[in-house]
């Protein structure tokens, strides 16, 4: 067991179950989940960058938004918001790290790659905020 809260338990559980995993598998999970919790818990200081999709690699007009800290020279992701098309808006984090329409990015990011550019804390939030008050 561990000492997440109850909703971030049952999530994970609910993963399990319909991924079928095996106990080493739902350890490993639960694993991340902690590893990006301390990320995210941590005083490393944050930045902010996004992505949007303006030639159709996914989903024309969709965005992406990340918060993240540096670990052993990458930059890695420990909140990311999804923006489609649609105006749909999705948040993943240590309490959710995936569902069945996405997830937290377990790559680091390339903060060099072209279309990837620097946004505030505040422009972050904003969408944050939105995308956690959102139906699941």
């Amino acid at each position: 067991m561990t000492d997440f809260p109850a909703d971030v338990e049952a999530h994970c559980r609910g993963l399990a179950v319909q991924h079928r995993w095996s106990p080493e598998m739902e350890a490993a999970f639960r694993a991340s989940v902690a590893w990006y919790r301390a990320l995210d818990e941590s005083s490393e200081p944050r930045q902010y960058f996004e992505y949007v999709d303006r030639e159709g690699l996914v989903d024309v007009g969709a965005r992406w938004l990340w918060e993240a800290v540096v670990v052993n020279d990458e930059t890695v992701a420990i909140r990311q918001i999804e923006v489609g098309s649609s105006g749909v808006v999705q948040c993943y984090w240590w309490r959710r790290l995936e569902d069945v329409a996405s997830g937290l990015t377990d790559q680091a990011l390339d903060v060099s790659e072209p279309g990837v550019t620097s946004v505030s804390r505040s422009v972050f939030y904003s969408l944050w905020k939105i995308g956690l008050s959102a139906p699941r």
